[in-house]
């Protein structure tokens, strides 16, 4: 892999503090999750305290995959500092 991009110079090798941030985002993306989740399932069937818990714990497994790509891609967008100019015709 190229150490940076031929064309604009942009390093490809992340900052250290770049994944931290992304943890941040990440944990965001989870904190609405539950209580969206949450909130659905007190509205909708009033459960139990345990099935609160196993639906949450599985549309945050069942979400993880995505929200791991989505908090880094949304990290690097907020502050990244790099902008997408798409080359004229």
């Amino acid at each position: 892999m190229n150490q940076e991009c031929p064309v604009c110079g942009a390093s490809f090798e992340p900052e250290p503090g770049f994944y931290f941030g992304a943890m941040f985002v990440s944990y965001a993306l989870n904190v609405v999750l539950f209580v969206v989740v949450g909130l659905t399932l007190f509205l909708l069937i009033h459960p139990s305290d345990v099935v609160y818990v196993v639906v949450i714990g599985l549309a945050a497994l069942l979400f993880t995959p995505f929200f791991f790509r989505l908090s880094r891609v949304l990290f690097l967008h907020w502050f990244g500092g790099h902008r997408y100019h798409p080359p004229e015709q």
